[in-house]
């Protein structure tokens, strides 16, 4: 868009590397340095203000691929997973291999956050009804077979059956775990994906302003009773 060619997809992240090098050192001098990198090159750098994280801001990966793990477990506080199945054993493999390079490869703690799509019910029946409408009878078909080419994922490489799976949670929410069901249900999925060794997780909705208004007032209560939240804060007055 800027007139720059595209990378080769290992070299981005080798130029993400300098990128993070330099930031860090924007982020913590209080002199002017000079940086000499292979992509980028800097004379007198400085910047103010300087963050209120110290020594750094949390920086997150969302990478799937074998360079894009070593740069988040390298680089990172926070690796962004995509869970491969939706079988909790397998998800807490995943999840326990990612930390374990970052620990034995380079020395370090990462947390490891991932994405859930949120359908809220009074019942468990109409929960799941929503979901079948707006996946089955409103799903946009195009976009979703356009972010299966754009994700890698093809015909040639998976049968048949996983490919529907995976179009039919694009669909639902970006291939997020499913958080289908009741306010019970709901806490109550996200006690296991705690327990499987996930520290925080992404949500979205279809109706996002009415979706966050019922998590708030419905859900958000029975995470704080179960401690997977801490408690919101009340002022006296309230």
């Amino acid at each position: 868009m800027f007139g720059v060619p595209q990378m080769e997809h290992d070299t981005r992240y080798d130029h993400a590397a300098e990128w993070i090098e330099v930031m860090k050192l924007l982020w913590s001098r209080e002199e002017d340095f000079d940086y000499e990198g292979k992509f980028i090159r800097v004379s007198k750098g400085f910047a103010m203000p300087k963050p209120i994280q110290k020594p750094f801001p949390a920086l997150m990966n969302a990478g799937g691929s074998e360079k894009g793990r070593h740069f988040a477990a390298k680089y990172c506080d926070i690796a962004f997973v995509v869970l491969t199945s939706h079988n909790l054993d397998e998800g807490r493999a995943q999840i326990e291999a990612y930390r374990r390079l970052a620990r034995e490869e380079y020395g370090r703690e990462l947390q490891i956050w991932g994405n859930c799509y949120v359908v809220h019910g009074d019942t468990q029946k109409e929960a799941e009804g929503e979901l079948s409408r707006y996946v089955l009878e409103k799903g946009d078909e195009q976009a979703v077979e356009r972010l299966m080419q754009v994700v890698g994922l093809q015909s040639h490489v998976f049968p048949t059956h996983v490919l529907d799976w995976f179009r039919f949670h694009l669909k639902a929410g970006w291939g997020g775990y499913p958080l289908v069901g009741t306010p019970d249900h709901i806490a109550s999925e996200l006690s296991k994906l705690s327990e499987i060794g996930f520290d925080g997780i992404l949500l979205s909705w279809v109706d996002y302003l009415a979706g966050l208004e019922c998590w708030n007032s419905d859900v958000m209560p029975l995470l704080e009773q179960a401690g997977l939240r801490q408690r919101r804060w009340k002022s006296e007055a309230a």
